[in-house]
Formats: structure tokens, sequence, C-alpha cells
């Protein structure tokens, strides 16, 4: 719009400020209207964005419970602390285990000194060749004079090694009379890692002390009275869901117990129905009516929350999820009753009660035990896999509905589809840039519209003061003239 108009209808009477700003106003209810209309465009990618972040959570959710590791969780007991700790998941057997610990897992540590003390770290021997074999490799180290002194040497060895056997400075006496050390420590535990053949030859004979600190040795356990030995002190391949961690060595025998967590399964449970219900109550809450209040939200209607309702009630109500001839063959039957307004909720002690009585059968109603193939990778995209296999628990349904909803999909041409929401948004998006350009249009056309109509009435007052002023010189003429006809 242009700036103020400078004049105020002097001549006219009129006021022209006045009458210009109302038209100009009249011709600037459609931007008014186009602008409310855009407020509500983006208004709506909002609440989207909202919406879109539920059904995100929800699927994140349904994804990681699916797993049986995650879902079916279990409790670890163990007798007694210190030596040794165990964490388990729900494929792990449960019951009672013993456990002893001969030995833990150690590395090489070896330590290099002079027969007399090295009371400088940074003084050169001369020169210095160092060599050693650890993990399959051989490494040598040769410094020259000028840089061999402890501290080059340690850093010599960190360089060529790259960190697979550190080399410390350690100070073994005190401050007033220090006596420094080279420690040679392998990073892996386990007797495949021992630092061999080690051969050093430094200055003239400066540092020709070794001493063993530690030998490098395996862990050894004995588990339900059998033996077995790793590298490190983690047994994750022993039992299957079991993990053990060992700590120090046992003197007996010391007893744990592997039981299904039935509270951790219904906290478990107790997570998905609150993300599900985030995701019922945003649509219920943007669909509602009423003849006072109008509308509920400002996508009320939308068609994207009617599909995510559609795709949530379809895998609760599958097909292959149902079955009237089993007692864990619905929602209801093992402790999720669904209201009427389409929210779940938890009964905690039917859930114990049907996970005590059959906990595979309970576990096979929410996961897909049927496995994971790539029968359905699309041509020219080898690295997309797909389950084809029927999907009969309950969140791996919702995993894969919400995932084409949310997901980008690739097509047979090579390109992606947008998932739903985004669709939706982007769509939404290009609204609010059509209107952006008819505000744009609209707004030219009245600039120019309010200065034909400042030309206009400037042109009016223009001719009014002209009229005026000849009116104003008629008047005295007249006067004139009476007055000569009076004298």
């Amino acid at each position: 719009m242009s700036g103020p108009i400078s004049f105020g209808g002097l001549s006219s009477g009129l006021d022209t400020n006045a009458i210009i700003s109302a038209l100009v106003q009249a011709e600037s209810v459609p931007i008014n209207q186009l602008n409310a209309q855009k407020g509500s465009e983006q208004q709506k990618i909002n609440l989207l964005g909202t919406f879109e972040g539920y059904v995100k959570s929800l699927q994140d959710k349904v994804a990681e419970l699916s797993k049986d590791q995650s879902f079916l969780a279990n409790s670890v007991n163990v007798s007694q602390d210190g030596y040794f700790s165990v964490s388990s998941t729900g494929s792990a057997a449960t019951g009672g285990y013993t456990l002893e610990v001969n030995s833990v897992a150690a590395s090489d540590r070896i330590a290099l000194s002079g027969s007399a003390p090295i009371t400088d770290p940074d003084a050169d021997f001369g020169d210095a060749d160092i060599s050693f074999d650890y993990g399959g490799e051989t490494y040598e180290v040769i410094l020259g004079s000028g840089a061999a002194s402890l501290n080059d040497i340690a850093a010599a060895i960190n360089a060529e090694t790259g960190g697979d056997v550190k080399a410390q400075v350690v100070n073994t006496g005190t401050g007033s009379a220090p006596n420094y050390q080279l420690v040679l420590s392998g990073k892996d535990t386990g007797e495949d890692f021992a630092i061999s053949n080690l051969s050093f030859d430094v200055g003239t004979g400066e540092l020709d002390t070794q001493t063993q600190l530690t030998t490098a040795s395996n862990a050894e356990i004995v588990l339900n009275g059998l033996t077995i030995e790793r590298s490190s002190n983690e047994f994750t391949d022993v039992v299957d869901g079991l993990s053990i961690q060992v700590e120090s060595v046992t003197t007996e025998e010391v007893g744990f117990t592997v039981a299904l967590d039935e509270e951790g399964v219904t906290d478990k449970l107790q997570e998905f129905v609150d993300a599900y219900n985030k995701v019922v109550n945003f649509v219920n809450a943007q669909n509602e009516y009423s003849e006072e209040g109008g509308t509920g939200g400002a996508l009320f209607g939308d068609s994207s929350l009617r599909t995510v309702s559609n795709a949530l009630n379809r895998s609760l109500f599958s097909n292959s999820l149902i079955d009237s001839t089993s007692t864990f063959g619905s929602l209801g039957l093992v402790g999720v009753k669904l209201g009427t307004d389409g929210t779940l909720s938890l009964d905690a002690a039917k859930v114990k009660e049907k996970l005590a009585e059959d906990p595979d059968a309970f576990a096979d109603f929410f996961l897909d035990t049927d496995g994971f193939d790539n029968a359905g990778a699309l041509e020219g995209t080898p690295e997309y896999y797909v389950d084809t296999s029927a999907d009969t628990g309950l969140f791996a349904l919702l995993e894969k509905g919400l995932a084409s909803l949310l997901d980008s999909q690739p097509l047979s041409n090579g390109s992606t589809a947008k998932g739903l929401i985004a669709q939706r948004k982007e769509t939404l998006q290009q609204n609010i840039t059509q209107i952006d350009k008819q505000v744009e249009r609209l707004q030219f056309r009245i600039e120019g519209f309010e200065q034909a109509l400042v030309a206009q009435f400037s042109a009016l007052e223009q001719t009014m003061n002209r009229l005026n002023g000849q009116s104003s010189a008629l008047g005295q003429l007249q006067s004139l003239n009476l007055y000569n006809n009076n004298n």
C-alpha cells in the first residue's frame, strides 16, 4: 500500500482520506480472507506434525516390543553379589542355575626398567630398538639419537600399534627419588593376546630389565557343571538369552534364578497402551462436534486421520489375530480392553494371570513369530526387504500398517513415494504457496487502485479549488457593480 494521503478535502469539503481508506479496505477484503485461509492451512500443518509425532512414537514402540527379547523380559536373582552379573532376555530358559568362576580374563602387562633408577623420562638414551609380537602382528620401533627417551619410546610404540598395545611411562619411585619405567599393556584379554618375543636394546643398557606384571589369560567358568572358557570376561553365547559378566573368582558354587518378569511385561504393555491412546485421543479431539461449539479441531474430518484410525482398527481386528477357539485369541482375553471411544486400557491382573497360564501363547498374540524374508524385494532395489509372510502378532501388524503410512515407500520405477502424513503436509504447504501468490497479485492491484483514487480525488480538489476561485471572483465583481450603481 502507498503512504498516507497528503490532502483532506479542503476545497470540496469532503473527507477524502477517509473515503479512500474505506474504498481500499473494501478492496482488501479478499486479502484478509486469503490470510485467514493461510493461517488455517498452517494450523493444520502444525497439528499434523503433532499427530505424526504421536503415530511415529507408537510405531517405534511396537517395533521395539515386537522383538522377543524386549517384550518378554526376564528377572534374574543372584544369591551372592560381587562375583558375576547376569542379564537375561525373554528367550532364556527360566529356572535355576549354578555358576563357579575359576579365573577371570586378564591382559598382558610388562614393565621395562633399568638396573639403575631412571630419574628423567626425557633423557635421551642415544638410540633404541624394541620389537614384539601381539595379536598375530609383529611390531618394531627403532629410534635414533635425540628421539630415544622413555617418553619418545612410549609415543612411538603407541603410534606403531595404533593402540593395540599401550605404552605408558610410570614413576614407581617418589617425587624426590623418581624411578621411571616403561609399561606395555595389551588392549585385549585372553591367552591369544600375549605380548611375546619381546626384544629391547636401549642405549648402552640403561633399559635392561623385564618384569611380567600380569599374564594374558582366559576367563573360565563352570555353569551347571559344564566348564567353559572365553578370552574375555563376557559369556554371551553360552546359553541362549543369557549374558554373563564375570568379576572375580568364586570359592564355591553361586546360584542364580531366571524367571519371567511379569511386572516388566505389564509395564511394557502399559507403554504400548499409552502410545496408542495418544493417537486415538488426538483423532477424537479433532473430530468432536457440537451445535454450540462446532468442530473440535482444524483437522475435523481430515482424511489422513481417518486413514490412520482405519489402519489401527484393521490391526486390532485382523483375521490373523482373532481366534475364537483360543483363550488367547483377542485383546480382551489377554487383558487389554477396548473402550467405546477406541482407546485401550490394561487389566494388569488379567495380564499376569494369562502370563502364568501360558507365556508362549501370550507372547504369540503380540509377537510375529513367522520369521522374515526378502521374497518381496523389488526389482532393482535388492537392499529393500519386506516380510511377505503372514503377520500373526499385534505388534507386527501395527508396525507394518503404520510403516506403510509414515515411511517413504520405494516404487517399481526406482523413485520413492512419501508417507501419507508427509504428503498431506506437502499439499497444505503448496496451498499456502498458492495463497501467497494470490495475495501478492491482489496487493499489487490494490496499490494501483489506491494510487488511482488519490489521483482522482486530487484532480477533484484541484477542480473544486479552481471553481471556488472563479466563484469568489464573480462575487467580487458583482459587489463592485452594485457599488457603482448605488453611487
